[in-house]
């Protein structure tokens, strides 16, 4: 049997073959072998002359199979970290990313400046409930209220809260179409944006695998955007500072800043960018 640090080079350059990219191929190929073998990420870097043994090897086969579609990483495992947590993932939801982080960190850095007593959130769009789980637990007093339209992702999203021991209030509804009764000090939202016509040009792990209804913002992006930052005034509390934070794709976020100047005209709005420089997030802020 190969060692492990032989075996890392080979599945390295398997899935660079198989189209991963360079930087991306070797990480991959650790995470795998973590999963073969059980061990930590420490336990891994401590035994790179080991031999893999016969029945991790073929966990390795069956992952690289399934791999060899283009089928994500994150699916065939059936988990992906986010925000120091991990968090079960099917093809019911969007694979989490790490610039969606940026809405945890400044609905948490609202919350700290402005106290709300206790907070009121609502993370519209939740998904497989990663946002609102990881502000659950780094906000614990919090109120926090998840939505989405789509079923499946909401019994996952539960079975992610449970995991993590949160109380978050789950509810099936649009509040882009039908409104909330209640007003929130923070709303949050990693919405669809991508536009129709860029769906086939993305890289095939997103485009055939993760859900379209997450992924598609119509013709111009904003279908769901536009109607969401439209219901703003409704949503963000009215008696006292509230925040809106909302991932946004850079090619629109003009657009965006227009609009929620136009329904929030005394709000702060603004745009912050993610970790490649591009403008990721719309910021709201109505002191």
């Amino acid at each position: 049997m190969p060692a492990i640090a032989e075996t890392i080079r080979q599945i390295t350059s398997t899935l660079i073959g198989f189209g991963i990219s360079p930087e991306e191929a070797p990480i991959e190929a650790r995470i795998m072998l973590q999963r073969a073998t059980g061990f930590s990420q420490e336990q891994l870097l401590a035994s790179h002359s080991d031999e893999v043994s016969a029945s991790a090897t073929e966990v390795l086969k069956r992952i690289l199979k399934r791999r060899e579609t283009r089928e994500p990483l994150a699916y065939i495992l059936g988990e992906k970290e986010f925000y120091g947590l991990k968090f079960q993932v099917d093809r019911r939801v969007l694979i989490p990313r790490p610039e969606t982080e940026m809405l945890v960190d400044l609905c948490i850095d609202f919350c700290r400046d402005y106290q709300p007593n206790p907070p009121n959130i609502c993370d519209i769009g939740t998904g497989s409930g990663i946002i609102a789980i990881s502000i659950a637990k780094q906000l614990p007093t919090a109120r926090v209220t998840a939505i989405d339209i789509n079923d499946g992702a909401l019994e996952l999203a539960r079975q992610n809260a449970n995991e993590h021991n949160v109380e978050i209030d789950f509810a099936v509804r649009d509040a882009t179409l039908n409104q909330l009764d209640t007003e929130f000090d923070v709303v949050v939202s990693n919405p669809p944006y991508i536009r129709s016509e860029a769906l086939s040009s993305l890289e095939p792990e997103v485009r055939d695998w993760e859900p379209r209804l997450a992924l598609d913002g119509g013709h111009d992006g904003m279908k769901v955007l536009e109607p969401l930052i439209r219901s703003l005034p409704d949503l963000m509390r009215r008696n006292a500072p509230a925040a809106a934070f909302i991932e946004i794709d850079p090619p629109v976020a003009n657009h965006c800043l227009d609009l929620a100047n136009e329904v929030i005209p005394n709000g702060n709005v603004d745009v912050r960018l993610d970790f490649a420089g591009l403008e990721r997030v719309l910021v709201v802020v109505r002191d």
